[in-house]
């Protein structure tokens, strides 16, 4: 879900808490805005039952178990949430110079009604999948005049919602002033009675289904407002809207945000503090807190943004360990699930060691080994998880979290002329238990390492790779660095385990084009991105002149008729062996590519900021390889990213997110294009 989401739910709050023992927490600066409708002015739309309860609701939890102090919160209720009203708490964040930067916690709360509606045809910079945009729907939509006697600038001189660019637009104001430690929660529909009837079986659904036009000169002087005093357009929240906040939504676009009448309270909230006040923010990640958080099938929550695996309120502290994957035992089966299989590389005989939590282990927050699995079964997208033999029992949580010990049936083959220095980086006991075969020939190596001089050189002898840029990799390391010697083997088997490994089946009715972007300048904007030219992977591998100034973006196209598809785009770069995601799908989120539809990453609202390749001076041409994995659900690639080089200090991996629901086995398929990188002069 992009930043057009945020219009199902929001409150507004800063916290300090108690449950961080030991490590950094938020000042004593605080600041909530809370927002919470039910009742609506205009007589044509329904009022709401729940949102009330649940404000409350969740400013109790903010008061007793965080210790928010209550002149701390700004709440606006019912007809208090107009929408100047709303508009103006965001401003008056932004701009009030009592809270300075990364002092707070900021958490923004809204229980009320959604809507989608037409995107403005004046709009064409600012691309959705459906052509519609998302909004928020203050108390006084759809009448003439605002609660406050103001006739609002639009074409009916009638109330609109507020659109999701404007809402975008605040944040990432409110970001750059004071810091990003913000969480936005949102209890409320989007599209919902856009696909479906206003009622399912005795729940409520917040949402409008018939809301005013937006006109497309809507919140202008916000947009040209800013926090430096300069424009900022829609493109450039396509950069930012990811880091500006973390976002909690009760559902995703074609999803329902529902509550129910007799209990008089909203599904999400009532189930989002059931999990804060049993779990506590302590040992609670925003993607943990979505792996517990357990809803009805009829409603999906959606959690997005680059700091989703902060740990809860709180940027300041240790937050998730990346690599650990969600792992459950299912009672009635007799079964230990493991969310990850033959698409993220798992296979059979591979050793997992279980731990309680998904967060990195400190001094002051042990998360030590509870005990080891093996996978006895490996399916396309999860695998089963028996005890080794011998093994003695241990207890574990219903639900906790695996890291990968030893991938079985994989090793990478490591030559050296030195073989009493390479059998003294690699013992014997180690070799096993690292997959590492010492060869006696350069033809039969992966991977040979040469020492001159007391200086390591690494030549990558793989068939895709020398013929580009030949074997000799542009990084050293010292004899007697032992850590990182070993760590480039390590890395070097995961790199090229992941890339050359082969999928079940292909979608072929799915591509992808890269495209040099311009920059375009309009009226109300300062810059837009726009494809241009021809598509640069039209033949493989595809060439690309590196230049600076002209950034680039990705579009992947899904032509087929009923097949809705979630893709995981990343690029592998030979030259330090990561692998960075250039695209992952948010958790809980509807398929980014449902049938005949297009997503725009680096431009349009996919999600990812254009780029440019740059090569160092020396070199007049590089390579790398983007390889898009295609699944039919949603499903975790933890184990596929390596964000670190190994010469920096070891790999590290990271992601954008895990599915917190067992579900059915689906189909998955992997594109691959290699892409070089020339110097102008070359060409």
């Amino acid at each position: 879900m992009y930043i057009r989401t945020l219009f199902c739910t929001m409150v507004a709050s800063g916290l300090k808490s108690n449950n961080f023992k030991g490590e950094r927490q938020p000042s004593q600066l605080q600041i909530q805005l809370r927002l919470r409708i039910n009742k609506y002015s205009s007589q044509e739309y329904d009022n709401l039952t729940g949102a009330a309860a649940d404000a409350d609701a969740f400013e109790d939890y903010l008061k007793t178990r965080l210790n928010v102090p209550k002149q701390n919160i700004c709440s606006l209720r019912d007809e208090e949430a107009s929408r100047r009203a709303i508009i103006s708490s965001f401003i008056w964040l932004r701009d009030n110079a009592a809270y300075h930067r990364d002092e707070a916690a900021i958490v923004f709360y809204f229980a009320g009604h959604g809507a989608q509606t037409q995107k403005p045809v004046e709009w064409d910079d600012w691309i959705t999948p459906t052509g519609n945009i998302e909004m928020l729907c203050p108390s006084d939509i759809g009448t003439l005049t605002g609660m406050d006697g103001v006739r609002r600038q639009d074409e009916q001189g009638v109330v609109s919602g507020i659109p999701d660019r404007t809402i975008s637009v605040l944040l990432s104001q409110i970001a750059d002033l004071k810091g990003n430690n913000i969480t936005v929660i949102l209890d409320c529909c989007s599209s919902a009675g856009m696909v479906r009837s206003a009622k399912q079986e005795r729940y409520a659904v917040r949402s409008i289904v018939n809301p005013p036009a937006v006109n497309s000169h809507s919140d202008v002087s916000i947009l040209f407002s800013g926090s430096r005093g300069g424009r900022m357009a829609p493109k450039d929240l396509s950069k930012k809207h990811q880091r500006s906040h973390v976002l909690l939504a009760a559902c995703g676009r074609e999803n329902f945000a529902l509550e129910d009448p007799k209990t008089k309270r909203g599904l999400f909230t009532r189930h989002l503090l059931k999990v804060l006040e049993r779990e506590g923010i302590g040992n609670l990640t925003y993607v943990s807190l979505m792996h517990k958080l357990k809803m009805p099938e009829r409603q999906t929550p959606h959690c997005e943004g680059d700091g989703i695996h902060w740990r809860l309120f709180n940027n300041q502290v240790s937050g998730a360990d990346k690599s650990m994957i969600l792992t459950k035992r299912d009672k009635e089966k007799q079964e230990t699930i493991l969310q990850a299989g033959s698409a993220q590389g798992i296979t059979i005989g591979s050793r997992f060691a279980a731990h309680a939590t998904n967060l990195i282990e400190t001094p002051t927050q042990p998360n030590p080994c509870l005990g080891y699995f093996m996978v006895a079964h490996v399916d396309a997208l999860s695998s089963v998880l028996i005890l080794p033999p011998d093994s003695p029992t241990f207890r574990l949580p219903l639900l906790f979290y695996s890291k990968l010990d030893r991938l079985a049936n994989n090793s990478i083959y490591v030559y050296s002329t030195d073989r009493a220095w390479l059998g003294s980086i690699f013992p014997s006991d180690l070799r096993s238990k690292s997959s590492v075969v010492l060869v006696d020939t350069r033809q039969c190596c992966d991977l040979e390492l040469t020492v001159l001089d007391r200086i390591v050189y690494f030549d990558q002898h793989n068939p895709l790779v020398a013929p580009h840029i030949g074997s000799r990799m542009r990084y050293t390391a010292e004899a007697d660095d032992v850590e990182t010697i070993r760590n480039v083997v390590k890395a070097s088997l995961h790199f090229y385990y992941i890339l050359t490994r082969s999928s079940p089946c292909q979608f072929n009715d799915v591509s992808m084009e890269l495209h040099k972007l311009s920059a375009e300048m309009t009226e109300e904007f300062d810059k837009v991105f726009i494809p241009t030219g021809q598509n640069l992977m039209a033949e493989e591998p595809a060439t690309v002149v590196v230049d600076e100034d002209a950034p680039l973006g990705i579009t992947i196209h899904n032509n087929s008729l009923n097949r809705a598809l979630y893709p995981y785009l990343f690029y592998f770069d030979p030259a330090d062996l990561t692998i960075v995601g250039w695209y992952l799908p948010p958790i809980g989120a509807d398929a980014p590519l449902p049938p005949r539809s297009t997503l725009a990453i680096g431009h349009g609202d996919g999600g990812a900021t254009p780029w440019s390749f740059v090569l160092p001076p020396d070199v007049k041409q590089d390579l790398g390889f983007f390889r898009l994995f295609l699944s039919t659900r949603p499903a975790p690639f933890e184990s596929v990213l390596q964000e670190r080089s190994p010469f920096e200090g070891g790999p590290s991996r990271s992601v954008k997110s895990t599915v917190p629901q067992i579900l059915p086995e689906g189909e998955w398929s992997v594109q691959t294009v290699t892409l070089i990188q020339r110097q102008l002069e070359l060409l």
